[in-house]
Formats: structure tokens, sequence, C-alpha cells
């Protein structure tokens, strides 16, 4: 479990949140399909109102399982994909930290109790609900959000039998709500993550995906590259650009995906002397290398002592880097991230949806010498989890 608390003076001047309810899409500004490296990257700055975040995840499976992230001091509980890492379903837990409304009406704050009643006047009629008699629990559904009243014991058997519904209590009461979901979903226990172009047409957490809007999915192939795959927003046409190793210049990226997050510069590089490229002053020579122009954004002027220096584009937003060569000036190595929990990078980038293909000459020489692809791709857990550290892709 991480624990990421602010100071003492946040939580003093914490105050009640204002959130409206739109059913299967989002729950103020956390919109369902959005990522866990946008929403916390969101929570960072709302100091005064959210005081602690909690993380928590299955140490031996941090992939295959889901990951939840909570607000203790706010009531509100979120449950992530754990293999995209974006969200599924929001539950709030306490009403009296909040201010929930759906459309112009309240749900609940501090003059309004949010009551089996109101709430069936303000979301209209539906079809009869969940009781469940162990938990003493009755559920009652709407597409894309539930909420769950308790039942005294004493009146749990007065609708076992029947499809009543439980607005008013024998003794005069109604059901007070003590649990909301908003999901994607055929219900809050069974949620998904919503589809790509669904939720990037939503307001909420995330949605400036840059100019070509979110990734959808990265194609990396071994030796040669990547293919990105954006989705873009508002049903406007997909857009892919494709990052070539010892051809992609920093201008042509600066042209395709924007500028990078930062420019890092490797001070000094001790396995220089077993590379490949040992012609690079060749290059330079011929006259290959390329300058880089001045930009915002995390780019930055070479100086010509800096020229022979390699350097990373970052991209943390997309979840991968490119590293440049120092006198060529063009692409030799791409790292590809997957914001595993845990690892000492999580949270650094936003998981990249890539994957790898494997050319026929490359695999066919793997097997030769004793590497069986086969069984490695069997091992579909452990495979998963490395690959999903890191990858990198270089000549």
């Amino acid at each position: 479990m991480l624990n990421l608390q602010h100071d003492a003076q946040g939580r003093r001047e914490l105050q009640r949140l204002d959130l409206s309810i739109v059913p299967g899409k989002s729950l103020g500004w956390f919109r369902l399909g959005a990522s866990i490296w946008d929403i916390i990257n969101f929570l960072r700055e709302q100091i005064r109102i959210i005081p602690s975040v909690d993380l928590k995840y299955d140490d031996e499976a941090p992939i295959s399982t889901d990951v939840f992230l909570s607000l203790p001091a706010n009531g509100i509980h979120m449950r992530f994909d754990g293999s995209s890492q974006r969200l599924k379903s929001v539950q709030v837990s306490d009403f009296s930290k909040l201010r929930l409304t759906y459309q112009d009406s309240e749900v609940s704050s501090g003059k309004v109790a949010p009551s089996f009643l109101s709430i069936y006047k303000i979301f209209g009629p539906t079809y009869p609900g969940e009781l469940d008699g162990e938990k003493k629990e009755y559920t009652l559904n709407y597409p894309g959000v539930s909420f769950v009243f308790p039942i005294p014991e004493e009146y749990i058997s007065s609708y076992i039998s029947s499809s009543d519904l439980p607005m008013e209590l024998p003794n005069g009461t109604s059901p007070l709500l003590s649990r909301l979901y908003t999901f994607h979903g055929p219900n809050f226990r069974n949620s998904v993550a919503p589809p790509l172009h669904k939720s990037v047409n939503s307001d909420g957490i995330g949605i400036d995906g840059g100019e070509f809007g979110e990734v959808e999915s990265v194609v990396a192939e071994l030796k040669r590259g990547i293919i990105i795959n954006f989705l873009s927003r508002n049903n406007s046409n997909n857009v892919s650009t494709e990052i070539i190793l010892n051809v992609t210049t920093p201008q042509d990226l600066l042209v395709d995906i924007g500028s990078p997050l930062r420019t890092f510069f490797k001070e000094e590089d001790k396995m220089r002397i077993h590379s490949e490229d040992s012609n690079a002053n060749d290059a330079t020579e011929r006259g290959d290398g390329e300058d880089l122009n001045s930009s915002q954004n995390g780019v930055e002027s070479l100086s010509r002592e800096e020229d022979s220096v390699d350097y990373f584009y970052n991209y943390f937003h997309l979840g991968f880097d490119v590293l440049f060569d120092g006198v060529t000036h063009r692409c030799k190595k791409i790292v590809l991230h997957g914001n595993v929990p845990g690892h000492f990078d999580f949270q650094r980038y936003k998981r990249c949806p890539y994957k790898i293909v494997v050319p026929k000459v490359l695999s066919t020489q793997m097997s030769n010498e004793g590497f069986f692809l086969k069984n490695i791709l069997s091992l579909r857990e452990t495979f998963f989890w490395i690959i999903n550290i890191s990858f990198n892709i270089s000549c």
C-alpha cells in the first residue's frame, strides 16, 4: 500500500467536495476510463481538499488484479483495471463529506439526507432491486449507478418474498444510503473500464491527451521501432506516427507528437565503448548531424560542447522515452514503460499500451540459439510482468 499524505494544514482546511453524478460516465472530476497516472497527478494538486490518498494493489500480481485508490478523508474509493490502469468504478461511502447532485437535484448534502425515498424520486422508476439477507442490504440499480441501503434485521423478512421497494419501513422511516457506485459494465460487481473512444470524449480528468489525443496502442517491432496509434477526440480521424531507429530525428518528433515534457542529457556513458555505432565520427564528417532547434515544454538547445552527448526526449504522458545519438541526432533507442505498482518508476510514466511484434527472422534466430519463444510466451503472467516494467528497443 502506498500512502500520499499531505500536511496537517491541508487537513484542517478540508472542505466538502461538490460532485455531480453522471451514471456510467463520471462522479465529478473522476471520469470512468481515466488513467491512474492522470488521476494521481490531479490529486497531488488538491492539497486543501484532498489531504490523503491510499493506493492498494496485489504485490504478487499487480497487473492481473485490480488496483484501488482511496481518499479516506473524503469517503471516495476508486477501482482501476490492473492491465489498462483505467478507472472502472467509483464508490462513495461517507456522504457527510460530500455534496452530490444529479442534474438539477441534490442527492446528498449538509441539508439533504440521501434516503431511499428521495433517491427514487430523483432518479425515477426502475426494476426491483436486490436484497442480500446475509448482509442486510438492499441495492437499487440504475444503468451505470447503484445505491446500497442497510435494512434493519427485524424488517428483512418483509422483503425476502416481496417485490415491494423499501421506500418506507414499517416504523415510518426511509432507509438512508450507505454506499453509492457509479460504474461501466453490467453492474458494479462486474464493472469494466469503458472503451477508450467513449472515455476520451467525456469531460473530466485526463481528457487533454495532447494534440492527437490519447494513445490507443503502440506496436513495437524489434530492431526497427514503434508505431503509435492515437485515438483522437470528437470523432475526428485517428492519427498514427512511426518512430524508426537510426532514422527519426528530434524535428520529426516535434512535428509528429509534439514537445517532450523533459530533455535529459546523459552526462556519462560508460558502456559507449561497446556500442555498435562505431562510425559516429564518420557520420559527422559526412554532415549527417542535425542541430536541435530551441523550443518550449522540455526541448532545450544544444551547444557545440553538448553535441557529442546522447540525450533523451522524455514523454512521461505517453509512457516512453526516445534516446538520440549526440552526434547524428537520430533515434538510437526507445524505452517503453509499464508503470507497474511497486516499481521504483511507478507514477513517473503513464502506462504505455504497447504490443511487441517479433520478426520471423529474429524468432528463428532465438529458437536456434536455444530461446524457445513458445515456452516463454506460455508463461504469460511472468512474461507480461517483465515487459511491463520497461522495455528497450534499440539497434
